[in-house]
């Protein structure tokens, strides 16, 4: 198994992109994007997974390949 240890990620484009099984560890956090159903992603893309919130309800939730459906 091979460790990349980073403080911070950048991309010009903003978007990266890992590919096979991504794993966090240790005892932090880490943070999704997310804001009102209003801020959705355009266009989502099945698997996306964000944070509502506002709408009267905090939550987390993915797009199914049809809705977003909370978790």
């Amino acid at each position: 198994m091979s460790v990349i240890r980073v403080d911070k990620l950048q991309s010009p484009s903003g978007t990266v992109t890992f590919a096979g099984i991504t794993t966090f560890s240790g005892t932090g956090a880490f943070a999704i994007s997310g804001g009102d159903s209003s801020q959705r992603p355009a266009t989502p893309l099945t698997g996306q997974i964000r944070y509502v919130s506002g709408d009267l309800t905090n939550a987390v939730e993915y797009y199914n390949g049809s809705s977003w459906v909370q978790i």
